[in-house]
Formats: C-alpha cells, sequence, structure tokens
C-alpha cells in the first residue's frame, strides 16, 4: 500500500474514531487553495482541527513528533481560511491523532489542544490503549 492509500485509511479510521466517541464530522480533507485540513469536526461547545499522523509499528518515532513548529503555524494558516468561510462562534481547538499500526492492532493516541501545552494524556500511559483494526476489541 503507498503512502497516499494509507493516509486516507488513517483519516477514515480517525472519522470513525471521532464519530463514535460523540463528535460531528464537518468536513474531511477540506481543501482551499494550496491549504488542506485533514479533519474538522465539533462537539457542543468546540471545533477542533485535527491533524491526524500515521506510522507502522516498527517506526522509530511516535508519528505525532512530526508536528512540528512550522506545521502548526502552517495548520493555523489553514483554520483561519477556514474559519472566514464557515464562521462559527465556538471555541477553536487544535488536535493531533496519531495512529500506529502493525498486522495485528490499531494503537491511537489523542492528544487534545496539541499546540498549546495541554495534553490529554499522561505521557506514561502513551503505550496503555491498543484498539484493534476494526475497533471493536479493546485491549490493554
Amino acid at each position: 500500500m503507498n503512502k497516499r492509500a494509507q493516509g486516507e485509511c488513517a483519516e477514515l479510521q480517525a472519522a470513525l474514531w471521532f464519530k463514535r466517541n460523540g463528535y460531528d464530522i464537518k468536513h474531511r480533507n477540506w481543501y482551499f487553495e494550496h491549504k488542506e485540513l485533514d479533519l474538522v469536526v465539533e462537539n457542543a461547545h468546540t471545533r477542533i482541527f485535527v491533524e491526524v499522523k500515521y506510522s507502522s509499528a516498527t517506526a522509530v518515532n511516535f508519528p505525532e513528533s512530526r508536528v512540528n513548529k512550522q506545521k502548526q503555524q502552517f495548520l493555523q494558516s489553514c483554520a483561519r481560511s477556514y474559519q472566514y468561510q464557515f464562521p462559527s462562534h465556538k471555541s477553536i481547538r487544535f488536535d493531533i491523532l496519531a495512529i500506529t499500526q502493525n498486522d495485528f492492532a490499531t494503537q491511537i493516541f489523542h492528544t487534545k489542544d496539541a499546540f498549546f501545552g495541554r495534553i490529554s494524556y499522561p505521557r506514561s500511559r502513551r503505550l496503555s490503549h491498543f484498539y484493534d483494526i476494526d475497533f471493536k476489541l479493546k485491549r490493554f
């Protein structure tokens, strides 16, 4: 499977994950000029711009480590364009959904408010939740 197909599969998994956790999916792969947002989801009070990162389980680094300062600034620019086109009075948040996968399991790690220092889970729990590929089993 090529990288584009892997990315599309990861974004579909991310959309399913957010939907199953009570979020409304507003846009998937929203494009404007040269800008792209992987996912835009909302709950009752917040509009969330999600960057989806995927890597295989054999990778050296966690997938979320690839969201550097330059990528954060680019995503903020994309969010401004999105907000201009689709205005909302909801608060805004930037999240990262990191997906690590091997032949047997998929691990999903959700970092809320990723750009501004608050992390949804302590680092010590980074490897504690494994979900199988079809999201039916939860292993600890």
